[in-house]
C-alpha cells in the first residue's frame, strides 16, 4: 500500500508540472510588435557646391598716401567641392567712396580651401583688380589674401575677407592697397 501511495504521488506530482508547462503555452500571446525606428536624415552639411551672388562692405587702404577709402560692393562666383577641399571663381565690382573722387574697382579671384567644419571654409584667394583708369584711383593690382566663410543657414553664408595689391600700372598716384571686406553671399 505505501508502495501505491507513493506511485499515486509521484504520478499526480509529474502530471502537474507537466500539465503547468501546457497551460501556459496553450494561452499563447504573441510578442509585441515593435515598430522600426524612424530614419532621420542629418544631412551632410552646407552644401558649398554651385553659384553664389552677395554684397559687401569694407575699406581699402592705399600704401604710399595712407589713404583710407570706404567700399561697397556685389560679387558673384561658383565653387565646387571634392571631399573637404573647395575650388572657386569669383568676380566683384565696388564702389570705393575716396576723397575727392568717388571710382569703380573691379576684381577677378580664383579660390581654394579646405572645409575646416561643414560650416566654416578657410580659403586663400589670388587675382587681378583694377580701378577702371579712375582719376584718383590705386591702379592695377596683383591681388592676394584669403578668409573665413561661414555658413549662417541653408542658402546664406557670411564671410570676412583681407587681400593684398601689389601694383602693376605704373601710373602716377598709383600704390599697393590693403583691402578688407565683409560680406554675406546667397547660394543657389
Amino acid at each position: 500500500m505505501k508502495t501505491l501511495k507513493t506511485l499515486a504521488l509521484a504520478a499526480a506530482v509529474s502530471t502537474a508540472a507537466a500539465g503547468g508547462a501546457l497551460a501556459a503555452d496553450a494561452i499563447g500571446v504573441p510578442a509585441p510588435i515593435i515598430p522600426p525606428a524612424p530614419v532621420v536624415d542629418m544631412g551632410s552639411g552646407f552644401d558649398w557646391n554651385g553659384f553664389y551672388a552677395g554684397i559687401s562692405g569694407g575699406v581699402q587702404n592705399e600704401t604710399v598716401p595712407g589713404d583710407t577709402s570706404w567700399a561697397l560692393g556685389a560679387q558673384a562666383g561658383v565653387n565646387s567641392q571634392f571631399d573637404f577641399f573647395l575650388v572657386g571663381a569669383e568676380v566683384s565690382i565696388e564702389g570705393v567712396f575716396d576723397d575727392p573722387d568717388t571710382y569703380a574697382y573691379g576684381s577677378a579671384l580664383a579660390r581654394g580651401g579646405v572645409l575646416v567644419t561643414d560650416e566654416l571654409l578657410a580659403y586663400g584667394a589670388i587675382g587681378y583688380g583694377t580701378d577702371f583708369d579712375a582719376a584718383t584711383g590705386p591702379g592695377d593690382h596683383v591681388l592676394a589674401g584669403g578668409g573665413l566663410e561661414f555658413a549662417a543657414t541653408d542658402d546664406v553664408s557670411v564671410r570676412g575677407q583681407y587681400l593684398y595689391g601689389w601694383e602693376q600700372s605704373g601710373a602716377a598716384g598709383a600704390s599697393d592697397v590693403h583691402k578688407f571686406t565683409i560680406g554675406a553671399n546667397f547660394h543657389f
